[in-house]
């Protein structure tokens, strides 16, 4: 889709079809993902929800099972699926129960009993151009109209799944020219400085991560007192003169680390602000993320419906979740990675923080010709986490189809996005798993290189 497009007939038709469905149902079960594009797609649906007069039951989980969607449907007049459940069509009809699905990863089929709304079915990318909770907010807006006030909720997803780093495209790009119009939104220049106080900002910085800066007060002192910017300052204090300055010294931190300039304009891409929110889109994603990453999805989805509470809560669980970060990355930054030929990987004993561990040394600390891989230990099983690089997927690298392919081999299971994607194998196959990783993903590339 391109700037001013309109949506495509067929996805607006199966809106249209989802729309009837709920309005023949009183009580509705939502299950959702659990981190920041997960939360934000339930926090729009239960806004809607209530908006539309329905009961609901929320829950977020960390992965759909089949044994989740028999409890779901037993006694349920509808089950709403959102940022999951394409992988799971043939569990979801054989319930008999009327179904949603609201999801953004690419599916193996379509679905005739299922209400299947997912962006790939109308040939637009759901890794890049529609987070789940832009097609939630889709089928919110045509629900209501009054729902476009939830824009800020659903833009948190797009922010939290990263789909912004390359400009706006495809729905995103749609909700964002739609909310303008409406007042919702505005555009603010990116930069490599923090927003805020520039001392906080630079200890917390993960995008971009600077070495001997970030996750060290210290550090982030020793730096501002480098570029002559009184320790105190605010990114607001800066005058055009000391903040070019600031920025080329970031800009030169990273250079040295390694950091190639593709990165680095990533960083910078546009920001999005939402004024009757008073915050902009990433600050929403990562609250939200914080609290699906420590286990407290509910306040997460508690501040998406507007509980003053839940926000002070979810800064302070931010906090909390920013120093394991940190201490992770520090780890990985002083002990490195292991290698294969074609994947890179280490070992997380740090619940909840792969993924971001996974994608900051993906950036900042490892190889960028390797995929990153973070194994992580629990319950008799391994967690693993996944990241690439737009490079590695011009290579013709899938972590998609690698870990839903590997995991399989040895009795696991696994999917995502090509460039971000996740796997559960058990306790005591790593090591095989690693290793068909591996040769799954030199595969890949070789029949890119003979296309």
């Amino acid at each position: 889709m391109e700037p001013g497009a309109q949506l495509p007939d067929k996805l607006l038709s199966r809106i249209s079809i989802a729309k009837e469905e709920l309005e023949r149902s009183s009580e509705v079960r939502v299950i959702s993902h659990y981190d920041a594009d997960g939360i934000s797609s339930a926090g729009v649906l239960c806004n809607a929800l209530l908006r539309a007069g329905k009961g609901f039951h929320a829950t977020l989980v960390k992965g759909l099972t089949d044994e989740l969607i028999q409890e779901a449907a037993a006694g349920c007049d509808c089950i709403i699926l959102s940022d999951m459940g394409s992988a799971h069509l043939d569990a979801l009809e054989a319930t008999g129960c009327r179904t949603i699905v609201l999801d953004h990863h690419a599916p193996l089929r379509d679905s005739e009993k299922v209400v299947h709304i997912n962006p790939h079915l109308v040939d637009i990318d759901g890794m890049t151009s529609a987070s789940a909770s832009a097609m939630c907010m889709l089928f919110a807006i045509n629900l209501d109209e009054r729902n476009w006030d939830l824009l800020h909720i659903a833009f948190a997803g797009i922010a939290g799944d990263r789909q912004a780093i390359r400009g706006l495209s495809g729905i995103n790009q749609w909700l964002f020219e739609e909310g303008s119009k409406r007042g919702m939104v505005e555009s603010v220049p990116g930069s490599l400085l923090p927003a805020g106080k520039l001392l906080d900002g630079l200890y917390a910085s993960t995008d971009p991560y600077v070495r001997g800066v970030s996750g060290s007060l210290e550090g982030a002192k020793a730096f501002l007192e480098e570029a002559n910017i009184d320790v105190n300052s605010s990114s607001r204090d800066l005058d055009e003169g000391q903040s070019r300055k600031l920025s080329s010294l970031l800009a030169l931190r990273l250079v040295e680390q390694g950091v190639p300039l593709a990165t680095m304009a990533e960083v910078v891409h546009e920001r999005y602000f939402f004024p009757r929110a008073g915050m902009e889109a990433g600050e929403l994603a990562s609250l939200l993320d914080a609290c699906g990453r420590s286990g407290n999805e509910g306040m997460g989805l508690a501040l998406t419906l507007g509980d003053k509470g839940a926000q002070e809560g979810a800064r302070k669980l931010r906090a909390e979740h920013l120093d394991g970060v940190m201490a992770g990355l520090d780890g990985i930054a002083r002990d490195g990675v292991a290698k294969k030929d074609n994947i890179q990987y280490f070992y997380n004993e740090r619940q909840g923080m792969s993924g971001i561990l996974s994608g900051v040394t993906m950036q900042y600390l490892g190889d960028r010709d390797k995929a990153t891989i973070a194994l992580s230990q629990s319950d008799g099983k391994f967690k693993i986490s996944s990241r690439g690089t737009f490079e590695l997927l011009d290579q013709g690298v899938d972590l998609a189809v690698a870990l839903r392919e590997c995991a399989s081999k040895v009795g696991g299971f696994g999917g995502g996005h090509r460039i971000a994607a996740g796997a559960t194998v058990p306790e005591g196959r790593e090591d095989e798993f690693l290793d068909e990783l591996d040769r799954m993903i030199g595969e890949q590339k070789a029949q890119k290189k003979e296309a």
